[in-house]
């Protein structure tokens, strides 16, 4: 993770954790460690459930490219959503303002507001995830089409160096026969004279 996020998510994790120890600062020291601990378990149990459920019908490397910052970025935002509430009735329980009874009716009404929550939060999940299969589906389909575009330039190089070779070695047979031929017409040419000349010749020693 980037070091900015990291500061981000230890500074949400403080918040929270203040947040909540303002409401029971006044129980034994023993009580607000573990109060503390089981809020931030139980919050951390759900959002790692809403997770894996989003994550239905999503691919397995996908579904693993967020998790760790999207459950830690998670966690203390719903602590301090609904924890507050709890910890004060708690605080109050313990301190025997109120009745049990009331203190599980609270439990019951924030556990309600939870759930909506919590299943708003699994949707945005999944279109998170969706977003990220969209950005990986383009990525590797622009990355393709760059290798094909690579691939075939590669081969019109190829296929340009064979021409431009074929076309040098027509040039250069060209050039031999061409050689060749002057030199043959030369011989014939040479040949030609030499007969001529011997023909004159005879003549004139027959003569």
């Amino acid at each position: 993770m980037n070091i900015f996020i990291m500061l981000a998510l230890l500074l949400a994790n403080a918040i929270a954790i203040t947040l909540i120890y303002q409401f029971v600062k006044k129980l034994p020291k023993m009580n607000k460690i573990i109060f503390i601990a089981a809020s931030f378990a139980i919050v951390y149990l759900l959002v790692s459930i809403m997770y894996w459920i989003s994550g239905f019908g999503i691919e397995k490397n996908i579904n693993e490219a967020a998790k760790d910052f999207i459950i830690f970025a998670f966690v203390p935002v719903n602590v301090i959503i609904f924890i507050p509430f709890i910890a004060n009735k708690y605080n109050k329980l313990m301190l025997k303002k109120i009745k049990k009874e009331d203190f599980i009716k609270t439990i019951v009404i924030v556990s309600i507001l939870a759930l909506i929550v919590l299943t708003i939060e699994c949707l945005y999940f999944k279109g998170m995830k969706k977003n990220i299969k969209q950005v990986n589906e383009t990525v590797t389909k622009q990355t393709q089409q760059n290798e094909d575009k690579q691939s075939e330039l590669s081969t019109n190089k190829i296929e340009n160096t064979t021409i431009n070779s074929i076309i040098e070695n027509e040039q250069t047979n060209s050039i031999k026969n061409e050689k060749i031929n002057n030199i043959s017409n030369n011989i014939i040419e040479n040949k030609i004279t030499n007969n001529i000349v011997n023909s004159i010749k005879n003549n004139i020693i027959q003569n």
